[in-house]
C-alpha cells in the first residue's frame, strides 16, 4: 500500500461495485485512503472489499433515495469519524438494451435522471457538512 495524497482519508465512492467506480475505490484504497464503497449491487462490491489493500466497507446504497444518503454519511463517521471526500459516481444509461427516445418509458426516464441528476444532488447535499466538519475535503 502507497500512501499519496488521499493516504488517510476516509471516501465514499457510489456506484463502486462495478465499472469505473470499482475501479477508483480500488485504486483509492491502493493509495492509502479508506474507502466506503456504496452501489445497489452492494454484493458484487464484496469480492473487491476482502481483496488486499481492497476498500474497507461495502454499504448497499441507492443515490436517489435521500434517507439512504443520511444512513450512508452517519455509518462512515460513525465508523471512522470523519468523511473527507466523496466520488459522485453512481449513474445509470437506462434499461440493456436501451430503448429509443420513442419507446422509453416515462416510469425509465424518471428512474434515470432519479439517480444520474437528483442522486448526485444528494451527494453533495449530505458530504458537504461532514466534509467540512472534518475540516475540509473534495468532491469528484
Amino acid at each position: 500500500m502507497t500512501t499519496g495524497r488521499v493516504g488517510g482519508k476516509v471516501l465514499i465512492v457510489t456506484g463502486a461495485a462495478s465499472g469505473i467506480g470499482r475501479a477508483t475505490a480500488s485504486l483509492l484504497a491502493r493509495e492509502g485512503a479508506t474507502v466506503v464503497m456504496t452501489d445497489v449491487a452492494a454484493e458484487a462490491g464484496q469480492a473487491l472489499a476482502r481483496g488486499p489493500g481492497g476498500p474497507h466497507v461495502v454499504l448497499r446504497q441507492d443515490v436517489s433515495d435521500e434517507a439512504q444518503w443520511q444512513d450512508v454519511i452517519g455509518e462512515t463517521r460513525k465508523r471512522f469519524g470523519r468523511l473527507d471526500g466523496l466520488v459522485n459516481n453512481a449513474g445509470v444509461s437506462g434499461p440493456v438494451p436501451a430503448a429509443s427516445i420513442e419507446t422509453e418509458t416515462l416510469e425509465v426516464w424518471r428512474k434515470i435522471n432519479a439517480v444520474n441528476l437528483e442522486g448526485v444532488f444528494l451527494g453533495c447535499k449530505h458530504a458537504v457538512p461532514a466534509i467540512r466538519d472534518s475540516g475540509g475535503g473534495a468532491i469528484v
